[in-house]
Order: structure tokens, then sequence, then C-alpha cells
């Protein structure tokens, strides 16, 4: 036994240790350029292992999409890298993302169900996070039929949004031209309409639950630094037994939300009655449960557990208000620095609806209001890299080899932005939307704020309908002006899930 000892103990001398090293390392990157063989080109010899990539992307970017700009601006705009272990494939050209969303929709139609996915979602149980299946399926089916059933009925929903419209109206009256940050007032007026399609009529946030529910998911989108830790962190494994405090920071809210939701999802079982028509979205599941159970379906009655009901409120109620009101706050600090387009909405509201209140009946006649929603979009970004998708199979982009299980994003931002798809894509200019007789262009193409295909947002027809009636309402009656004559609000962008401008005051002033 000696004798083996002493022969290792020799053998481990500082060159033979080197050689070892060197071996294994060519053996590494030997490995690495098989596993991306054909694949879109990227950094192969800085792969480290067990970190991938990790040093190739610019630490020093403001904005997660900015982190990628070099290795853009190096490889083209689709590229692959490491990271952790896992491949990365981002798509920023129009052709990739439409072969991507669209053309092999069902290919990238998956979710990567990393550590915090798995924690944030109670194992996967929800539709923006959850993987293909038929649990997910299942869930988004229901999920838009019961969204559907809602905006069918026109004058409800109308009522709904009106509503909180004019209360909307009423607080802007009430700053008496003074200087505000109307963040809190556009997310309250989102959210309300939302606790109304979700919780039933009457549930607002002056009800101290919903209240407290809208202000811890705002707490996590505005933790901008939490957010964006993990998103990277979130692609090493190894991450999760770190003493990384994000986790908690998010997490620990988030359990928050789902136990006011279980409070009220009881509620509503104690009150539920299948022959009573449905007038909210917990109803419709509560309805869809029990007459999964009267079939005896397990299956079906499986996915209806409350894990997978509360993940779907909250879905709804989240993605709900938060789009939407970064969407407004997008559009008013557009149109503060551009006041030309201000006033031309303001021209073609006079017109066609004069002194009463906007209705949905007038927007075939309001092209300049969808116009001015796109062009917001289009340029704002609030989601510049849609949620990453997953490969379910083995499958291309650009006849490029992408393997099954490997992330992909969708540089969105990169296509809204490209010169070769739009002109002068850096201008603020809601014209290039409406065509010479003066109405609205409706499918441009390279157009993905919603995304596109089998993960398209399932709430676009609810946030059109909302953007609508509360933009017309508020430049029906305010010009929206700068805090200060000559500084308009900054258009920097910030991130953290979605993309909003930094913080701003503006004044609005009650037109004669």
């Amino acid at each position: 036994m000696a004798s083996v000892t002493s022969t290792i103990y020799d053998f481990i001398t500082i060159g033979n240790v080197f050689l070892l090293f060197f071996f294994l390392l060519i053996l590494h990157y030997l490995m690495v350029l098989y596993e991306f063989r054909s694949m879109p080109p990227g950094p192969r010899l800085t792969t480290i292992p067990v970190l991938g990539n990790i040093f190739s992307l610019d630490f020093k970017a403001d904005l997660l999409s900015d982190a990628f700009k070099s290795l853009r601006d190096k490889y083209g705009n689709v590229f692959s890298i490491k990271l952790g272990s896992h491949k990365f494939v981002m798509a920023s050209s129009s052709e990739a993302v439409q072969e991507m969303l669209v053309k092999k929709s069902g290919d990238y139609a998956g979710r990567q169900q990393t550590y915090f996915v798995e924690k944030l979602t109670l194992g996967g149980k929800d539709i923006a996070l959850g993987n293909y299946g038929p649990a997910w399926k299942f869930h988004r089916k229901l999920f838009i039929t019961a969204l559907r059933q809602y905006l069918s009925d026109v004058p409800l929903i109308e009522s709904r949004v009106s509503t909180q419209a004019e209360k909307l109206v009423k607080f802007l009256e009430d700053q008496s031209g003074k200087p505000f940050d109307p963040a809190d007032c556009f997310q309250h007026a989102v959210a309300n309409v939302i606790c109304g399609i979700t919780f039933g009529e009457g549930y607002d946030t002056t009800d101290p639950r919903l209240n407290k529910l809208l202000k811890l998911n705002v707490d996590i989108v505005a933790d901008t630094e939490s957010n964006q830790t993990i998103l990277m962190l979130d692609f090493f494994p190894f991450a999760r037994y770190l003493p990384v405090k994000a986790y908690d920071k998010l997490l620990k809210p988030m359990y928050e939300i789902f136990d006011i939701i279980r409070v009220f999802l009881r509620q509503k079982k104690e009150n539920f009655d299948a022959e009573e028509p449905v007038k909210d979205l917990i109803t419709g599941l509560l309805l869809a449960k029990h007459r999964a159970e009267l079939e005896s379906d397990e299956v079906k009655d499986a996915f209806l557990s409350d894990d997978y009901l509360v993940n779907t409120i909250e879905d709804m109620f989240a993605a709900g208000y938060e789009t939407t009101s970064t969407t407004m706050k997008w559009v008013i600090a557009f149109l503060v620095n551009n006041p030309k387009y201000q006033e031309d909405i303001q021209h073609q509201l006079d017109e066609v609806v004069g002194e009463r209140n906007p209705s949905l009946e007038d927007r075939p006649n309001l092209p300049l209001i969808h116009a001015i929603i796109i062009e917001t979009l289009r340029l704002g970004n609030v989601v510049p890299l849609a949620v990453p998708h997953f490969t379910l199979t083995d499958t291309t982009m650009c006849g490029y080899r992408v393997p099954k299980d490997t992330i992909v994003f969708a540089d969105t931002e990169s296509v809204h932005l490209n010169p070769k798809c739009w002109e002068n894509p850096t201008e603020f200019n809601p014209y290039r939307h409406i065509d010479e007789n003066g109405k609205l262009i409706t499918n441009q193409g390279n157009f993905y704020p919603f995304g596109a295909g089998r993960r398209v947002c399932a709430g676009e027809p609810l946030a059109k309908v909302e953007l609508f009636l509360f933009l017309s309402w508020m430049f029906q009656k305010f010009n929206f002006v700068p805090e200060e004559e000559g500084h308009p609000p900054s258009l920097k962008r910030e991130f953290s899930g979605t993309q909003f401008p930094s913080p701003y005051k503006i004044r609005a002033v009650k037109r004669k």
C-alpha cells in the first residue's frame, strides 16, 4: 500500500499536473466544439468550464439586452453561447424571429424550468412560465375562453374601463396642473379593471387586500437589481446553493401574493353555484373544476388544483396591469417630448367625439390613437426580449442547427429598431402606421410586442381595449406638458422583467 501511495506522490509533479490540466482543457474545448457543431456562430475558446461564456457579456450594460450587443456586433444577429450548463441562442434578425415565433412555433414553444421558475410558480403551474404540455394547454385554453367570454360583452367591458377612466380623469383634475408622477395612478386604474375581471364586480384596489396585492406586485417589478441578478444566476444550477439574497427578496412577496389569492379563492368556493352565470375569472375556473369532477376526469381535476388556480389568477393580475400601465407611461413620455402628435390626436378627438365621452364605437374613426399605441409599443419595447423559449425538439434557425433543450431568446427590440425593417427606427413617428388615405395600417410585419405563435400573449385584446379608452379619455380632456418648461421626461430606459421609462413628472393642464 505504501508503494502505491509513493508512486502517486512521485507522479504529482508540477509538470505532470500542468500536463493533466492541459489535457482536460483540450478535452473540454473539443466537447464544446462538438456540442455546438453546426449551431449559430459564437465564442468557443472563451467557454469556461461550469461558467460557460459569462465573461463574454458586457457587465457595464445598464439593460440586459445591451449586455449581448458586443456579441451581436461580432457574430451577427443569430449567435449561440453557453451560460452555465445551458446552450443559449439569441435570435435578433427579422427572419430568425419570424421563423422562431411563427413558422416553427411548436418547436420553440417550451419554457426552461429553472430553480427560480420552479419555486416562483409552485412547480411550473402557471401559464406565462409553465412548460408546454397537457397542463399548460388546458389552462391556456381555459384562460383564453374565459377572457373571450368577458370581452364579447362589449357593454360590460366598456363600462368597467370607462368607470376607471372617469376616476383617472378626476385624479388628474385634482392635481390642478401641478407636477406629479403618473406611474401610481396608471397602475391603479389598470389594476382596478383587472380586479373586476378576476375577482368580480365591486372589487378594486380600495379593498386593502387587493391594494396589498398590487403593491407586492409593483415592488417585485421595481426591484430591478434582484430581477436582473436572478435572470443571470438562474442559468447556473449551483447558484441555488449560494447565499444569494435576491431569491428570498422576490420569492417571499410572491408567496404573500399567493396567500392573498387563496383567501379570495376560498371565499368564492364557499359561495359557488354552478347554475349561476360566470361573471369573473375565478368563477370560470371553479366551474371548469366542477365539470371535471362531474366527468370523473382525474387528469383535468389534477390540473385544477389550487396551486394551478392561484398561478393562473396571479398571471392575469400581474401581466394584466404591468405591461398596460407601463405602455401608458411610455405614451405620455413620448407625447410630451413630441407635442405636435398630442395636438393631432386632440384635433381628431374633437372632430369625431366632440364633448361626449369616447367609446369603443369610435375606434374605427380614431386611427391616430391606435397609431400612437402601435408606435409606442414598437419604440418603447415594454418586453424587449420575449420570455425565453425552450426547444422541445431538434430544429433549425436560419439554416443553423438548434438542438432540443436549448434556451432561445427572441430579441424583438432589435427587430423593432432595425433600419432594414423600419425607416428612421429610433424616431417616434405614429404616422408610419397611417396610410395615404388616413386609414390605420394594421399589419406591416416585423412587429412583435405581444410575441407570436403558440406563446403569443393571451391578454393582447384586453390590453388594446384598455389603452384605447384610457388614452382617449385623457387626451380629450388634458394637455400633458413637462414638469418644467423645456425639460420633458427623460426617455432613458430601465429594465426589470419589463422595460419602462425612468421615473418622471409631468403636468396635466385641462383643455379649454
